[in-house]
């Protein structure tokens, strides 16, 4: 009777072992898939998704800053919004930080038109249309009008 338990036990770890060690081959197939391009009417391809690269790299730049809390970044081929928090003890000097950030953006991305605040509106405005730039739906044209809209957001005075 134990031998056939030894059995059954050592037949169900082989089948549980040669199963996952398929796994890693079964995940490159799904991602196989995962470049796709949309075309236009008129022909033209576009990429499936907007490259976030110089977002990410704004806004680690940003982030090992000693006075910086939090930042957030969104990009499009010509607009890069950068919002980010001041930490508490570091506000008395906000705008000395806002202007080092300004002169750094300006020179690590002179290609790019630059948005950069630390309002905390705008903070939670971009990290909202990060979120939101990751749908399918979402395309440049329509990035570059909520970056619009969220540059004049910051603009405003109240």
């Amino acid at each position: 009777m134990s031998m056939r338990k030894w059995l059954f036990a050592t037949i169900v770890i082989c089948v549980w072992i040669s199963g996952c060690a398929k796994e890693r081959e079964v995940k490159q197939q799904s991602l196989q898939g995962s470049g796709f391009m949309k075309t236009n009417t008129n022909g033209d391809m576009q990429p499936d998704h907007i490259n976030q690269q110089t977002a990410e790299q704004a806004a680690a730049r940003i982030k090992a800053r000693e006075d910086i809390k939090d930042a957030v970044a969104v990009n499009t081929s010509k607009k890069l919004l950068v919002a980010y928090q001041i930490k508490h003890m570091h506000r008395f000097y906000r705008k000395q930080i806002e202007k080092e950030i300004d002169r750094q953006l300006m020179h690590l991305f002179p290609n790019y038109q630059i948005v950069s605040s630390s309002d905390l509106k705008i903070f939670w405005k971009t990290k909202e249309l990060r979120g939101k730039i990751g749908n399918k739906d979402w395309n440049e044209k329509k990035a570059d009008q909520q970056i619009e809209k969220i540059r004049q957001l910051s603009e405003e005075r109240t």
